[in-house]
């Protein structure tokens, strides 16, 4: 799973601008905005399984939009109107 998360990032970058592969590591001060085995490593020695670091989200099961909603019909408002704080 994270094999195929690593190979599709690097198959991705490599696919829009670096033709002859991606670099170890990037230009100090873009080390978060570019590509580069470096950040993979850092992602992996993170234990970052879901790969946030190189741009995955984490998948919101199924069943949270059903609990979400639930929680929010529990709420008692008593009649009050929600204010924004500004």
């Amino acid at each position: 799973m994270v094999h195929d998360k690593i190979k599709q990032y690097i198959d991705e970058w490599e696919c829009r601008c670096y033709k002859n592969g991606i670099p170890d590591a990037a230009p100090s001060g873009l080390e978060d905005k570019v590509p580069s085995y470096q950040r993979i490593a850092i992602a992996i020695l993170k234990n970052d399984m879901s790969l946030t670091g190189l741009g995955y989200q984490p998948k919101r099961s199924k069943y949270y939009s059903i609990l979400k909603r639930i929680e929010i019909d529990a709420r008692d408002y008593s009649g009050k109107q929600l204010k924004m704080k500004i």
